[in-house]
């Protein structure tokens, strides 16, 4: 019985790997959150950057005009055996509130951090996306969304 168990979750786990690929994968995590100009303009007047806070203990995040792009959230995991967690972040643009939203790209995963013991951890990425610079001025809505890619999820 127990080597059953174990070839079960062999052969599962490479289809959940390959689901996570998808940013419609129902097992991400998500969270939505409306643009909300920051403080910092450029010399010509125009906003240089966007700040999203995604709501209480889901984290915040900001683009610049210059293509780069910030999230933090915490991650919880449950359970005792380990599991890597990723965090991404995808912009598009939508009515208020963030519905109807059209995305402009894929979600950009900037962590990976490897959790256990149901451990609660702070992911923070940044990085630079050169097509944000083109679709900067689309922007109403941020994504901030979690997978867990591999190990007990």
């Amino acid at each position: 019985m127990r080597i059953t168990t174990l070839c079960v979750a062999a052969v599962s786990f490479p289809m959940l790997t390959a689901f996570a690929q998808n940013d419609e994968d129902p097992a991400i995590r998500r969270a939505n959150a409306p643009a909300v100009p920051a403080i910092a303009v450029t010399a010509n007047g125009k906003t240089d950057r966007l700040e999203f806070d995604f709501g209480r203990n889901r984290g915040k995040g900001w683009v610049a005009r210059k293509g780069e792009l910030y999230v933090e959230t915490w991650v919880q995991h449950r359970g005792l055996l380990c599991a890597t967690y990723e965090v991404g972040v995808r912009f598009g643009h939508g009515d208020p509130g963030c519905a109807n939203v059209e995305w402009l790209a894929p979600a950009r995963y900037v962590t990976s951090r490897i959790q256990c013991n149901n451990a609660i951890v702070e992911h923070i990425g940044v990085d630079t996306e050169f097509q944000l610079r083109a679709d900067f001025d689309q922007i109403t809505c941020a994504q901030r969304m979690i997978r867990c890619v591999s190990g007990s999820c």
